[in-house]
Parts: C-alpha cells; structure tokens; sequence
C-alpha cells in the first residue's frame, strides 16, 4: 500500500488551513483579529493565532475543537481569560501564550489550565504584571494536574513561592525556563519545592541587582545537564560559584552569556572562581560577553576533564589566551581537548584588553594581576621598542628567516573555528604558521579580523575547509600563492566588504583562490563592473550574490558558469535586462525545470519604450524571481514612480504609441538631416568668397589673441604619491629657481574649502604647459585621470600649448589610454636622473617641436 501525503492550502475567515502530512493547521497570524474566529474546521489539529488583537478569550471558545494538539496565542493584548476557556482541549500537547498582558498569579488560572490533561509544553513568559516586581511573596498557579507537563517557560518573581503550586507531582517536568527575571536573592531554600527531575534549567533578562547568591542554589537539582544564564545582573564569579553542587559530574551545557552587573566592572579570571567548574565534565562552555580581561595561570585552561569539552565559546570579552605566560598553557590544553569541535573566539578586542593588563588598577584582583601579566607586559613593551629601532636591512634580513615561524595543535576533531571581529596589537611581524590536525577544519570565520598581512600557512594534512567568511579583510592581502592551500577545497566563500575592486583586473585574481567554490558572497563591495574571465577557474558556481554593489548591467562573466541556478543582483543600478542575458537565463530556467532564481529588488528599473521586451519578458519568463508577483518598482519615462506589475496590466496603453514614436523620430531624423546637408552647401557655393574671406580675417584675430593671452602658471605639474620626494627636493628648485618657471601643484596651490574639480579645472585653464610625471602608481588615482581630460579640454581650445610626459620609474606603455586622442601634440621623454634628462625637458619647454 502506498500513502500518498498531499501538501493543500485553503482560506476561511482569512485564516490559511495548511494540510502538512496527516495534520491540518489553521494560521491566523497578523490578522488584526479581536476574537476567535469561529469558521474554522472543527478538525485542526494546530491553531496559530499570534500578532493579533485579541484581548478577552471567554469560556467554551475551542470546545469544538478537540483535536487540537498545539495552540499558539502569542503577542496579543490577552488581559482575561474565563475558566472554562479551554475547556474540551483534553489533547492539548502544546500551549504558548507568551507576551500578553495576564495576571499568572490570579486564582483563575489554576482554573484555566486544568482541563489540559495531557499538556507536555506551557509556555506562558512576558507578560506584563508590575506586581512581579515587588517583594512579597508571588504565589505561583497550580500546576498539579497536568502530570504530562515536561517544559514550563514562565516568568521569575521577585520572591516566588512554589510550595503551593503542585510541582511534586510534577515527576515529567525536564526543562523550565525564567524569562523576565526580577529575582534579587539566589538563596538556598529558593528552588527546593521544584522536581528533582529538572535536567535543564534557563535563566533570561534578569535584569534587577541580584545581592545574595548562595552555592546551593541549585542543589534541588541534582540531574541538571544543562545551566544557561543570559543577560543576568550579578558578578561573573558568583555565578560561576552556583556550579558547586555539580563538582565531578557531568554536564551537557554550562553557558553564562552577558553575565555582568548594572555597571560591569573588568573580570579577571582567579583560579578559585574556576574552582568548581574545573571538575565539571562538560561538552559545551560558553563564557561569553562576560567582561573578562585576563585570567590567571592554572586557571581558565586547567580543566581536569578537557577530554569532555567539545563546543568552547568565548567570544564578546577582552583578553588573549597566549599572552605572555599563557602560550605554554594554550600548547598542552589545546593537545587535550581532543574531542574539540566548535570554536569560537570572535569580538575579542585585544588591544583594549592590553591596555587594561598593563593598567590594571581597574581589576578587582589588582595584586595578582599585576603579578601575573608583568612579565607579558614586559615582553610587548620589548618587542615594540625592538620594532621601532629596527631598520629597513635588518626586517629584510630577518624576512629570509623563519624566525616567526610557529605551529598550532589544531584538536583533531576540530570542524568549527570562528574568530570574527579579532582586534590585536601584539602581533608585531608577519607570522609563518604551521598547522598540525588541520584536515578535519571544515568551518573557518576569519571576517572583520584586523590583520595587515594574512599569514603564511603550512600543514602537515591537506586542508579541507568547506566554508570560510573573510568578510571586512582587504582582499589584496589574500593574493599569494601560499593561500591556496587553505582555500583550495572552500565551497562557500563569504568576501563581504572586503574591496574586491582593488582585485578585479589584476594578475592574480582573488577568485582564483577558490576553484573549488560552490557559493559565493561578493555583496557590499563597491563593485561597478566585473571582467569577462573574473570567474574563469570557477566553474563549479552555482549560488552567487553580488549584491548591494554598483553594477550597471549583469556581468557577462555569469555566463560562462554553466552549473549557476541562483544569482542576486538585488540593490544595484540595473535599469533593464538586455535580450542577451534574458535568452540566457530562459535556457537556464528550461534547464532547471523553472528552478532559475534571479533577485533585481531595489535596482533602478525603468518602464519606458526602450524596456517594453524586458516588462514583457518579465511576466512570461519561467525564472523565479525574489517576489513572486514580480511587483519591482520601476521608474517611467516622465520621471514618476510606478510599479512592474501596474506598467504590465497597462502595457498597451503604456506602450501603445512606441511604434508611431519610432517612425515619427526616422522621419524628422531624415527631415533635419535634409536641411543639415543641403542649407549649408548651398551657402558654402553661393558665399564662398565671403565666407573665406570672413574665416581669415576672424582667424587672425583669434591666434592675435592667443598671443595676447596671460596664464597664472607656466606649468601644471601632475604626479603620483610615490615620486613627491623627487618632486619637491630635485624638480621643483630647478624649474623655478633655475629656470625661472611658475609650477602649480596641488598641495602647494590649491585653495582650502573650494572644490577640488573646480581648483583643477582653473589651474589647468590658466597654465601654459602641462607636465605629467608618469610611475608605477599613477594609474591608480581617479583624480590624475580627471586631470588628463581637463589638459585634453584645454588642449581642443587651443589655450594649451605643450604636453609633456616623463615617463619616470615605469615603462613607456604606462602612457594613461585618455591620452591616446591627442598623442600627436604630446611629447614622451624617458627620463634618466642625469644632465641629458634636464636637457630633453628644457628643449621641450622652450622649442617649437620636440619628440623623443
């Protein structure tokens, strides 16, 4: 017998009912509903009825529906709830009503959850009571007859009372959770009428002054596998002191996230705060965004079962873990924890952490920190002043050494490694790396890590990694042929933010580094254009993203990717796709059986007549697009705003008169071309004399202007950055002290506070001759192709008599292509520093026609 489970989707009382396998869900969410609706199917098995306005539920509402096993009313304005109001829902499994407005501790509730027999899953957090935060004693409801319950999610009193509420016959109960936590004294006799059979236990926003905690406040839970405590308000080490009932057990979680008080102070770790933690087996420690700047030797890293850990986080805090004393103690724990598999180490700002080590006064446990970290203080105060004194031969002399060489024991389990958002200041030199266990590494986030140079890295095992996110890295420091190793196998490669467009066009291209890649992240990089050949070693993309960048068109390089079924293009400047890439992208679509998914939101569309095949094609195609009615805002030919969809329904009446446009703009083309020809020939035959005789005499009178003409300069000077110290100490002095010549030079003559094209256009227009210095780097500054157009300007007016270029420091074929209009009227000179290089400059200043 074959089942054949079919997915269906109806509507009633705008509600959608979903047919997911045997079970029927009715989904009212964000409805604007104030009641129950009562049209439903009687036989749902799930109602979701969050994000409306509901704020009364009265007696007998879901008595209909019995089958009902899982019902959601969440963020509403729910304030009253009558007795019998869930009533006939003895199959009820689960129940959410979080963010509303009830009163938990009011006598109706004990009435209201009764009927829930069978209920495994109550969930009844953040709702808004002032009476939480007071401190009498909060009698919580009765909870004794739903002997199914094993998760209970609720709100944390101030002083709560539990001895009343029945959880002793609670023997299911495993998990519960406090969110909303207005608790101010860990006691304890806190917890003692709970069920011992809680295995995990979460604690949530418990934002008010805890003063009071005690080591046996969770000793009522002697089989608790899993301790979560976030954005609680105490100290780091009280908290890490409530582990005492758990010494020499094991755990499956410890995690304390945003563990501070109201004004959190530096955290310095001692070895008896660890005292109780350092004999938990436990898979997963999570120490994170807790304010620790340090911690003492013997103490974070001396877990006596390092075996256990498995998932390690110790991200959001300030401090390094092989500073000064530390390395030894990071090279054997990191040979222990063989069973290590998730790592993570990101937002650690470690130069804010140095000067907190070498300032310590600011700790709680000054003495021995000072103590401690002296010597690690010592040593990078050592190697700073060593660097500064270093010279130029002495780095180049100790680059041919491997005397940065170093080797990190990667766990051989290890899969996961994340250091994002890393800031350091201790890492003075380029570093050589050798990795030991690496083929394991499958996930590698190394995004927003400030780094100058990315290091050279070796391994004894060929790298797997799989993933990897260099987000926030200057992409030009990847570009060497030691990264391929470590990227060779990548099949997704997040390079957000990372200036991709100091990369395209140049040897050696970053993508390259990535042959294997599957997906690929490029969005937020500024790039304007793609080259043809950029993805020429990639052929195995099928998912890219590029967008939020400023490309005009589709890069035709996405065409010569034959396995890509998925491209973001969303935030660009597209205004239309060409019928090249549409054709392309049909087959595509064809080829993926209507699988081709193409994301244009937020580009510059534009309806007009030119686009008409595009709108037509948009709404015919098979490609899915990243809205699926395909409503893009596009922009008409009168300047206003419209919509794709509207432009669509209207189309004829849009692009009705397109045609007639065409033909009427031939015709009056062909009309003005007539009169362009024939009214000036027949002037030019019947005034021919005149019209010479006119042309010579307004002629004279222009070259006896320019004659007349006074320039401000008698040289605009261009050049890049790296030849400024030739410019000032060698060029300068002998064209304006020995030759007597006025240069202008940006830095030198440029007013302050005006416009930067403006002073460049003015400069030009008042300079005699313009000089280019030509070098390596010149290419590479917008503003000296700027200037090459306004000489080219210039030049087209006559005002601009010579155009010199020495080539210095660069070949001959460096010569910018904007001047490939004009070259007759430009002189080359390849400079040589010697007398002969003055003599060819001085001839081309001061004769008629100079070429060399």
């Amino acid at each position: 017998m074959i089942i054949l489970l079919i997915n269906f989707t109806v509507y009633a009382h705008k509600c959608r009912i979903e047919q997911q396998g045997d079970q029927i869900i009715a989904d009212c969410t964000r409805l604007k509903l104030t009641d129950v609706p009562t049209d439903l199917p009687i036989h749902i098995s799930g109602l979701d009825l969050s994000y409306n306005q509901i704020s009364m539920i009265k007696n007998n509402t879901f008595s209909s529906f019995s089958n009902l096993k899982t019902l959601t009313i969440d963020s509403n304005n729910i304030h009253t709830l009558y007795g019998d109001v869930f009533k006939g829902l003895e199959n009820l499994l689960w129940l959410s009503i979080q963010h509303n407005q009830l009163n938990i501790f009011t006598k109706i509730f004990d009435i209201v959850i009764k009927p829930l027999l069978h209920m495994q899953h109550l969930d009844i957090r953040y709702n808004i009571n002032k009476t939480l935060d007071i401190p009498k004693p909060m009698i919580y409801p009765y909870f004794g007859d739903v002997l199914n319950l094993t998760n209970l999610y609720m709100d944390l009193a101030q002083t709560p009372v539990f001895n009343l509420s029945g959880f002793a016959r609670l023997s299911q109960l495993k998990t519960i959770k406090f969110a909303r936590c207005y608790l101010k004294q860990m006691s304890n006799d806190t917890f003692v009428d709970l069920p011992s059979t809680i295995t995990a236990i979460f604690f949530h926003d418990c934002v008010g002054k805890i003063s009071i905690v005690e080591a046996d406040f969770l000793k009522p839970f002697p089989s608790l596998m899993i301790l979560n405590m976030n954005r609680v308000a105490m100290q780091l080490g009280d908290a890490l002191q409530l582990l005492y009932p758990f010494k020499n057990t094991r755990m499956t979680s410890i995690i304390f996230k945003q563990i501070r008080p109201q004004f959190p102070k530096p955290v310095f770790i001692t070895r008896v705060m660890i005292n109780y933690l350092m004999y938990i087996c436990v898979k997963t420690l999570v120490l994170a965004e807790c304010e620790i700047v340090g911690y003492e030797q013997r103490s974070l890293l001396a877990l006596k079962f390092p075996e256990c850990l498995e998932n390690l986080v110790l991200s959001g805090n300030r401090f390094a873990i092989a500073l000064g004393p530390h390395a030894p103690e990071l090279l054997i724990i990191m040979r222990r924890v063989i069973n290590l598999k998730y790592f993570d180490w990101s937002y650690n700002a470690i130069n804010y952490n140095i000067i907190d080590y070498c300032n310590i006064d600011v700790l709680e446990n000054a003495a021995y920190a000072k103590e401690v970290y002296r010597e690690g203080c010592q040593i990078k105060s050592a190697a700073t002043n060593a660097y500064k004194n270093l010279n130029n031969s002495t780095l180049e002399k100790a680059s041919m050494v491997d005397e940065y060489k170093f080797t990190i024991y990667f766990p051989g389990n290890l899969t996961f490694l994340r250091v994002s958002h890393y800031i350091t200041s201790y890492v003075l030199y380029p570093l050589k790396i050798f990795v030991a266990k690496a083929d394991n590494l499958r996930y590698v986030d190394f995004s927003y890590w400030q780094i100058t140079q990315f290091p050279v890295i070796y391994s004894e095992t060929p790298f797997n990694v799989k993933y990897l996110d260099i987000s926030g890295l200057n992409s030009t420091i990847l570009i060497h042929e030691t990264s391929i190793p470590v990227f060779k196998n990548v099949q997704t490669a997040i390079l957000k933010n990372a200036m991709l467009g100091l990369t395209t066009g140049k040897t050696g291209k970053i993508f390259k580094l990535f042959p294997a890649v599957e997906k690929l992240d490029i969005s937020y990089n500024n790039l304007w254009y793609l080259d043809e050949d950029a993805f020429e070693t990639n052929l195995n993309l099928s998912i890219v993203n590029i967008a939020h960048n400023l490309l005009s068109a589709i890069p035709i390089a996405m065409m010569n990717l034959p396995y890509l079924s998925k491209l973001d293009l969303s935030f660009n400047r597209l205004q239309t796709i060409n019928k090249t890439f549409r054709d392309w992208m049909d087959k595509k679509s064809k080829k993926y059986e209507g699988t081709f998914n193409l994301s244009v939101e937020g580009n510059s569309l534009t309806c007009t007549c030119e686009t008409s095949d595009f709108i037509r094609w948009l709404f015919s195609t098979n490609v899915v697009f990243d809205r699926i009615n395909k409503n893009f805002s596009c922009t008409l030919t009168n300047g206003s705003e419209s919509n794709t969809m509207d432009v669509y329904r209207r189309f004829h009446q849009q692009f009705g008169n397109c045609k007639s446009k065409q033909w009427l703009r031939l015709g009056i083309g062909l009309l003005v071309a007539f009169v362009i020809f024939t009214v000036p020939l027949a002037i030019l035959l019947n005034f021919r004399w005149k019209i010479t005789y006119w042309i010579y005499r307004n002629f004279r009178r222009v070259v006896e202007h320019r004659l007349e003409r006074k320039f401000n300069y008698d040289i605009y000077l261009s050049f890049a950055n790296d030849i400024c110290q030739w410019v000032y100490d060698d060029f300068l002095p002998k064209v304006e002290c020995s030759w007597h010549m006025k240069v202008c030079i940006e830095d030198r003559d440029f007013l302050i506070g005006v416009a930067k094209a403006d002073e460049i256009a003015n400069a030009i227009s008042g300079s005699k001759h313009a000089v280019f210095i030509l070098s390596e780097s010149y290419k590479d500054n917008e503003w000296n192709k700027f200037e090459i157009e306004r000489v080219k300007f210039e030049k087209c007016r006559n005002y601009l008599q010579k155009i010199i270029i020495l080539v210095k420091g660069a070949k001959a074929t460096c010569v910018p292509h904007e001047l490939d209009d004009i070259l007759q009227n430009v002189t080359i000179i390849d400079w040589a520093d010697n007398e002969t290089g003055w003599d060819k400059l001085r001839m081309a200043l001061f004769t008629d026609s100079f070429q060399f």
